[in-house]
């Protein structure tokens, strides 16, 4: 759960350092990271959910916020970028009804199946491993 809230406490960040006017090459990328960023805590979320490790009431949060935000970090990468900068956030945004859809019905494998479709549309940038002193 520290995972999720860390990820959207970035991706919150991300929104809010978006409203400002900004280039096309870096709304697309704030788009591409934000995308990313959602598409994995959803993926997360859903396969924590299916396991019983999180509440339902808290799944249906982490998907209605994703939904929420989003929306805003699309319209904010339509208006600096174009159609073609927003294109990762509507691809993860795709899959959020269906995710709803599924919490609504109690379908554990269609929401980590939805989960992981979200994630598959706009990969997480892999950061790499830092050297820890021994």
């Amino acid at each position: 759960m520290a995972r999720m809230r860390r990820l959207s406490l970035a991706t919150t960040a991300v929104l809010i350092l978006s409203g400002c006017s900004q280039s096309p090459e870096k709304a697309a990328k704030q788009a591409r990271d934000a995308a990313g960023s959602w598409g994995a805590t959803l993926s997360a979320a859903a396969e924590r959910w299916s396991g019983g490790e999180i509440s339902t009431r808290y799944f249906q949060t982490v998907v209605m916020q994703a939904q929420i935000s989003l929306q805003k970090e699309a319209q904010t990468a339509r208006q600096s970028g174009g159609d073609a900068a927003a294109a990762p956030v509507d691809a993860v945004a795709s899959h959020v009804s269906t995710l709803a859809d599924a919490v609504r019905r109690g379908d554990r494998a269609a929401a980590v199946d939805a989960g992981h479709a979200a994630a598959s549309e706009a990969p997480a940038e892999k950061t790499p491993p830092v050297a820890r002193p021994q």
